[in-house]
């Protein structure tokens, strides 16, 4: 669409320059519908991105990774807790794109049973955004394996090297002290995390500076309640039928100042030049 604003300013300059008997208040409009034009910003649209790195912390086997199963959050029958990692790559996020909506989407694969120990239990599930590195890990067992050198564990965020600041990860140390977003987690199946000002705030931090993007920590707000952890697919979901942690990125394009600018000081120039004209004419 750049190319098709840009094609009908050169129209509206040719014809302020050809056409010399246009009233100057003719010109004038013109120029302006040029600039509209040349400013507007292009139609929005949506980057939908996979993680590229998720995990879970395990509290029931707090020096155990999880990185190559699915992801764990919420507190189990056996009142033992879980908090699950992802990241998201937004190198393909074009350049100068100004950001205006985003959500996060993940899948529900399994809920507690409802015959054991009361059930599962509906709560809000909120991200907050992560201050801190940590390593992905390939534990594949459900309750994660040995921790390999550099993954996430309960205890550390890089197992055999950088604690967390508390274990499972501390609120105002290891991620922020507000959530970026909050949706209830029922049943089985999809849930989205709407667009909010903290998601957007988000995703722009990390386009200004790439090396503080970290991702997201979910974390059940009932943590206190025996049935409220759930699993959620994973980059690691078996078959690929299921998808991983999804970041959706609404934005838009503006073209370059110099863009506007030169169409601007085009029209400005002609119609100076043709007010210049008609003044030296009536004088001679």
């Amino acid at each position: 669409m750049g190319w098709m604003r840009l094609a009908f300013v050169a129209v509206l300059v040719q014809r302020c320059t050809v056409m010399r008997r246009w009233e100057a208040s003719t010109r004038i409009w013109l120029a302006g519908m040029a600039l509209a034009v040349a400013c507007q910003p292009a139609c929005g649209a949506t980057l939908t991105l996979p993680a590229v790195a998720d995990t879970a912390l395990f509290e029931g086997k707090p020096d155990a990774d999880l990185g190559g199963s699915t992801l764990l959050s919420g507190t189990n029958q056996l009142f033992a807790r879980g908090r699950a990692l992802f990241r998201f790559d937004l190198a393909t996020l074009p350049a100068g794109a100004v950001v205006t909506a985003v959500e996060v989407s993940l899948y529900v694969t399994r809920r507690p049973d409802p015959d054991q120990h009361g059930g599962p239990v509906d709560s809000d599930f909120s991200l907050y955004r992560m201050f801190v590195s940590w390593g992905e890990g390939v534990g594949a067992d459900a309750t994660g394996s040995v921790a390999v050198p550099g993954a996430a564990t309960w205890n550390e965020r890089h197992f055999g090297g950088t604690a967390w600041a508390s274990p499972g990860g501390q609120m105002g140390s290891d991620f922020s002290n507000t959530a970026s977003a909050t949706t209830l987690v029922s049943d089985v199946g999809s849930y989205v995390w709407g667009s909010s000002a903290e998601l957007i705030d988000d995703v722009r931090a990390w386009v200004a500076d790439p090396a503080s993007n970290h991702g997201f920590i979910l974390i059940s707000q009932s943590e206190s309640s025996l049935g409220s952890g759930r699993r959620f697919g994973s980059t690691e979901q078996p078959g690929g039928l299921i998808p991983p942690a999804t970041l959706s990125i609404t934005y838009n394009l503006v073209p370059e100042p110099s863009v506007a600018g030169m169409a601007a000081l085009a029209l400005v120039f002609g119609l100076r030049r043709r007010r210049g004209g008609s003044a030296g004419a009536s004088i001679g």
